[in-house]
């Protein structure tokens, strides 16, 4: 998705891979096949000498990534820089227990048939149940989900304030949708593996929603929370990228 994104927003601004000093790319999930994934991105479209860095900051993640690249134009450090994000959580990685990571580690390790399976030994069936992905802090582990809920009752954000906004934003985006100002903004892309369904557009937005509707779902992460699966933000896939630019580079092109 990124590949698509940044491939896409060069062609858009005319501006070739190899005019680019830099990349920056953000993401909260990081896949541990391609934890950079800035670099994973670079190396796909645009030429190897270019940097390319990966930065994460929550669901903030892709504007810290416009933000350093704004700070590298402002420092005099690039010229053109690309940013973005990419984020594909419904491919979140499935980890395993303590207990049977530690048995696998050591059944790598073993030098015989006989060290390897010994190593499972202290393994019991309930540890061979899959970890559940959670995007939560570590530290506290408090998922997302309680960090806004403890961040309204600290600000005194009720549930009907929350329900009305979330309802203004498929609104806006429906409209924006319809008029084609957001689709404007948005490269199709075929379905692997396929390749014949195509999406064109945000499929999270729900025009046909109402005030109604939302007021009638329960809290999400709480019995007395405010917090419901319509006003948060979604579980999706997506990607996005720009391309930024000094001004005086801007005006020579």
């Amino acid at each position: 998705l990124g590949k698509i994104a940044v491939r896409e927003a060069l062609a858009r601004a005319d501006v070739p891979p190899e005019a680019v000093d830099q990349l920056v790319f953000g993401t909260v999930v990081h896949s541990p096949r391609a934890p950079n994934i800035g670099r994973e991105v670079g190396l796909a479209v645009l030429p190897k000498e270019v940097p390319a860095s990966t930065v994460s900051h929550a669901c903030a993640s892709a504007n810290q990534a416009i933000g350093d690249g704004v700070n590298l134009i402002e420092l005099g450090l690039a010229d053109v820089v690309v940013a973005g994000g990419a984020e594909s959580l419904s491919h979140i990685p499935i980890t395993v227990s303590d207990p049977l990571a530690a048995a696998l580690m050591g059944a790598a390790k073993a030098q015989t048939l006989v060290r390897r399976v010994a190593a499972f030994s202290g393994v019991r069936l309930r540890h061979l149940a899959p970890v559940r992905p959670e995007i939560a802090e570590p530290t506290t582990g408090e998922t997302m989900g309680e960090s806004a809920e403890r961040m309204a009752k600290e600000n005194g954000i009720s549930r009907e304030d929350q329900d009305r906004w979330a309802l203004r934003s498929h609104q806006l985006a429906a409209a924006g949708t319809q008029d084609g100002r957001l689709t404007a903004e948005i490269t199709p892309v075929y379905l692997p593996p396929e390749y014949e369904k195509i999406i064109d557009r945000d499929n999270g937005i729900r025009s046909d929603t109402s005030f109604d509707l939302l007021a009638k779902l329960r809290p999400a992460f709480s019995k007395d929370g405010t917090v419901t699966a319509a006003n948060a933000s979604a579980i999706s896939d997506g990607a996005a990228a720009l391309v930024l630019m000094r001004q005086s580079e801007a005006e020579r092109r």
